[in-house]
C-alpha cells in the first residue's frame, strides 16, 4: 500500500477587527443639542450625569449613563457618593473626553466669555456656590445659556441659565470641547 500523507489542519475562523475608535474630528457633525439628558440617580452624580450626556450628544459613546460615566470618571478615587466629584476643574471629565479622542479647554468664565464660548461648542459648567454640574448645548436666541441639567429645579435653575443665576451661583467652572 503506498504511503500517503495529507495535510490538514484546522480552519478556525478569523475574529473580526476591532470597531475603529470614534473619529474625534467628525464629532462636530454628529453633535446633537437635543439629546435628553435624564435626571439623576443619586445626589453626588451631576458630573457624571453631565459626562454621559456630552459623550451621547457626540456620539462617541451612545450609549452613556449615569453609571457608566461614574466608572469612566473613576470610583471612588475620582468621583464617589461623599464628595461628588472630586476635583471641582472638571480635569477628570476632560480626561474621559480625551480618551474618546476629543480635546477641551477649561477656565472660569464670566458669563459674557462663557456666552460667546458655548455659542460655538457645548461642554458643561459648574457653579462654586452651585456645587452641580451641567452638560452645556449651546445659547438660546434671547441671551441665556441653554443647558442638559440633570437636576431641573435644584437652586431654581432649569433648562436654561440666566446672567443673574449665573452672578448668584458663584465663580463658573467651565469646561467646552474643541471642534
Amino acid at each position: 500500500m503506498p504511503a500517503t500523507s495529507s495535510l490538514w489542519a484546522p480552519v478556525y475562523p478569523r475574529e473580526a477587527p476591532p470597531a475603529p475608535p470614534p473619529d474625534p474630528t467628525g464629532w462636530w457633525d454628529s453633535y446633537d443639542p437635543n439629546e435628553p439628558q435624564y435626571n439623576q440617580a443619586a445626589g453626588w452624580t451631576c458630573s457624571a450625569c453631565s459626562l454621559a450626556w456630552l459623550e451621547r450628544a457626540t456620539q462617541v459613546n451612545i450609549l452613556a449613563d449615569e453609571w457608566s460615566a461614574v466608572a469612566e470618571i473613576g470610583y471612588p478615587v475620582n468621583i464617589n457618593s461623599t464628595y461628588g466629584l472630586m476635583d471641582g476643574s472638571g480635569a477628570q471629565l476632560q480626561r474621559v473626553m480625551r480618551e474618546y479622542g476629543i480635546d477641551s479647554r477649561h477656565a472660569w468664565l464670566d458669563f459674557d466669555t462663557a456666552y460667546d464660548t458655548y455659542r460655538q461648542v457645548p461642554g458643561m459648567l459648574s457653579g462654586a456656590a452651585w456645587y452641580h454640574w451641567v452638560g452645556v448645548r449651546g445659547v438660546t436666541r434671547d441671551g441665556l445659556l441653554w443647558i442638559a441639567n440633570s437636576a431641573p429645579g435644584y437652586k431654581s435653575v432649569g433648562d436654561t441659565l440666566n446672567r443673574q443665576q449665573w452672578a448668584s451661583l458663584g465663580s463658573m467652572s467651565c469646561v467646552w470641547l474643541i471642534r
